[in-house]
């Protein structure tokens, strides 16, 4: 192992990094839809918003939506998929938009690791596991970007600071953090933390000489002699601590056991937890490879705090959990400690069983993925077999008894996530229409918003407070007319419907309703029935 010369070596990186490539890319590529949670309800907003920039459909989108023109975070994917609706069809703008993601995702962890080290390109695999996470698959798309974004703006600065005194640096790093910022908080609190501490280490880094450095190592020796002393203490502190109700215990196990590689199966959990219980193992492995082998200071180790930063935002629990805030932080640690491992000195078998381990996880987790985003897909397609019935400028309400898509047989195909949950917002992005399930519409922090709260679907449908998001679905759609003042519902779309559903309370209530729509469609499979008002 130790004889690899290195450019072999640098050529097995980079093989390994393109077929990581397609592997990431083949779902996008060979499916006519990667159907992620909210993310068409993003595409059909930006649709929307397309259309009144160049004043198309204006009076009737504006009789029910407003603009929100705070330049809030969330504005990215809208902006970027309004060009692509603008220039391509529905399904290959999707696919354009998630080829630009796994780029951005990808080159942007091979510039960090890189810069960090130069020749790292076999850290960059490992990283790669992390581009399709739960909350991607989810539909939180500008967090997403927002986390590959992250990677470019760290990187760029990591790289230029000797130069951030010159205007043309410091106004690319300017228009880079501020394009992660618009794009969502998290991943802009990652990149300005990253530059902060990156910042620190690169400070001091060059006042280390040898005199302060055989210093530095005397007063970290009294450092070490006062953890040990401090023991016994602090180990009685935090059992009495956790004893009581001053303080929530701290929740390691949210960090160790990470679930965040689980997207859509089941099965994807276990190997979750083994890869992030190795990165935890590869973190302590190497600090002690630092202790014993140095370099004293890394120009990379500003990452290495990153982690520990997000660790403690994590506990502290500073995101409402209405917001998902443990989701959006646990795996984030993580993916800081892949690139700090470029700072240490390696043997050439220890990069490459780091390398070769991520990538062996990358083949399974992309086979176990597969049919599911294939079948995914296909459900899709078989709801928009009603598309071209529904009328231009039309309004629709959707009832879906299947949030993870419904099989012949009887089983789910995503068994680990809600993929389906906005999944007829592709309707809109064919035609002009106004969307019952447009939740970003009632959110202030999303560019499009109701113009008015009894428009709001969820407020005008839902009976007893239960609305049609509820398991199962309830909705009072005859009566939209009078609390909206917007004129009836045109259209109801029915997916997933069985016997069981149609002999609930719920079900009797939509069904009695819906003797005043005709049956117009029904797909194929007859999972999905579309009805218009007589």
């Amino acid at each position: 192992m130790k004889n690899i010369p290195d450019h072999l070596f640098q050529k097995i990186s980079k093989v390994l990094f393109v077929l990581s490539l397609g592997l990431l890319l083949y779902p996008t590529l060979t499916n006519h839809w990667l159907v992620t949670g909210d993310g068409p309800c993003h595409m059909y907003n930006a649709k929307v918003l397309k259309d009144l920039f160049f004043g198309q459909h204006a009076d009737f989108y504006l009789d029910f939506y407003k603009v929100n023109t705070s330049l809030n975070p969330n504005l990215w994917d809208h902006f970027l998929f309004a060009v692509l609706q603008t220039l391509l069809s529905p399904s290959l703008a999707e696919k354009v938009f998630f080829i630009l993601y796994i780029f951005t995702f990808a080159f942007g962890a091979k510039y960090l690791c890189n810069t960090i080290q130069s020749g790292s390109n076999w850290a960059v695999i490992p990283v790669l596991l992390f581009a399709y996470h739960h909350l991607m698959i989810k539909g939180f798309l500008n967090y997403s970007w927002s986390l590959a974004a992250s990677f470019w703006v760290i990187g760029y600065f990591i790289a230029h600071w000797h130069q951030l005194n010159q205007w043309k640096t410091a106004l690319k790093l300017c228009f880079l953090i501020t394009a992660n910022y618009l794009m969502h908080p998290i991943g802009y609190v990652y990149a300005a933390a990253g530059i902060g501490f990156s910042t620190l280490v690169l400070m001091i880094q060059p006042l280390i000489r040898e005199e302060a450095k055989n210093l530095l190592i005397g007063q970290t020796k009294k450092i070490l002699s006062l953890a040990v002393i401090l023991i016994p203490s602090v180990f009685l502190y935090i059992s009495f601590m956790a004893k009581t109700d001053f303080s929530k215990s701290l929740n390691w196990d949210g960090l160790v056991w990470v679930n965040s590689l689980a997207t859509i199966v089941q099965e994807e959990v276990y190997y979750s937890y083994f890869i992030a219980k190795l990165v935890v193992v590869a973190l302590f492995i190497g600090i002690l490879v630092r202790i014993f082998r140095g370099p004293l200071l890394h120009r990379g180790d500003g990452l290495l705090l990153l982690a520990f930063f997000f660790v403690f935002l994590f506990h502290a629990n500073l995101i409402d959990e209405g917001m998902i805030g443990g989701d959006r932080l646990k795996f984030l640690p993580h993916i800081a400690v892949l690139f700090w491992l470029t700072t240490l000195r390696h043997h050439v078998w220890s990069k490459l069983l780091i390398m070769c381990t991520g990538f062996i996880f990358l083949i399974i987790l992309s086979f176990v993925r597969y049919p599911v985003y294939k079948e995914a897909s296909e459900w899709v397609d078989d709801y928009l077999e009603c598309e071209k019935y529904i009328e231009p400028k039309s309004k629709i309400l959707t009832i879906n008894y299947e949030y993870n898509g419904n099989r012949s047989d009887g089983t789910l195909i995503s068994t680990y996530n809600w993929l389906f949950i906005h999944g007829t917002a592709y309707l809109g992005t064919f035609k002009p229409l106004i969307l019952s399930d447009n939740y970003q519409a009632h959110m202030s922090w999303f560019p499009l918003n109701w113009k008015e709260n009894r428009i709001n679907f969820y407020n005008s449908t839902h009976k007893d407070e239960i609305s049609f998001e509820n398991r199962p679905p309830r909705a009072d759609f005859v009566h939209y007319a009078e609390k909206s003042g917007k004129g009836p519902i045109e259209y109801v779309l029915i997916i997933g419907q069985n016997e069981e559903h149609k002999n609930h309370e719920y079900g009797k209530e939509i069904i009695s309703q819906l003797e005043k729509y005709d049956l117009i469609c029904t797909s194929e499979s007859h999972k999905s029935q579309l009805y218009r008002l007589k």
